[in-house]
């Protein structure tokens, strides 16, 4: 297994790390220090398995290790990590439940898309639109976490991070480009669901 790889499968540990700390009930943390601030720890695992995601693909073009595994689990591996974010903090109440549906919605049929493709022999390659779409879940996500966060650290006097404003805006800008991405993938794969 190439390095690119190992990150990507890296990234697959992470997210399983920050769900499982996410997961683990308030109470039970009282007797161990080292989780008193459950958020804050799962925040970061969040933050290093986001920099992994742009990481891994940077390292396999630069160094010309593209791989058929890389192909298939870069892109699942992401589609884990955001899925998995969006879920807690929709049941966390700090995120619209109806934007991660849409989120997890589009991630299926572009998913069905690429399958699609494959059985035809054609290949659904990702574009601008769908790493951009990326940036925008992981910062939207990354806010909701901190303002999450928030009340561990004592960072609850500083209104500005729970302005309403930002997350309305994040919240905007995340979903917005969500539905051009899959729209942009329902356009460009038109002539397979014609002749599919």
């Amino acid at each position: 297994m190439n390095l690119p790889n190992r990150i990507t499968t890296g990234r697959l540990f992470l997210t399983g790390l920050f769900v499982a700390v996410m997961s683990i009930p308030d109470k039970s943390l009282q007797a161990v220090n080292l989780l008193d601030h459950r958020i804050t720890i799962a925040t970061i695992l969040f933050l290093m398995a986001s920099i992994t995601d742009f990481l891994d693909g940077y390292i396999a073009r630069k160094l010309n290790l593209v791989t058929d595994f890389g192909a298939l689990m870069d892109p699942l591996v992401d589609k884990i990590l955001t899925s998995s974010v969006f879920i807690i903090l929709s049941k966390e109440n700090v995120f619209p439940a109806w934007i991660t549906i849409t989120i997890i919605g589009r991630e299926f049929l572009v998913t069905g898309l690429r399958l699609l493709a494959s059985n035809q022999g054609t290949v659904l390659s990702a574009d601008s639109l769908g790493k951009w779409k990326t940036t925008s879940q992981i910062i939207a996500a990354t806010y909701f976490l901190i303002v999450l966060g928030a009340k561990e650290i004592t960072l609850q006097k500083l209104e500005f991070i729970n302005h309403p404003f930002i997350g309305n805006a994040l919240i905007f800008i995340c979903i917005t480009i969500t539905i051009v991405s899959g729209t942009s993938y329902l356009v460009k794969s038109s002539n397979l669901l014609k002749s599919g």
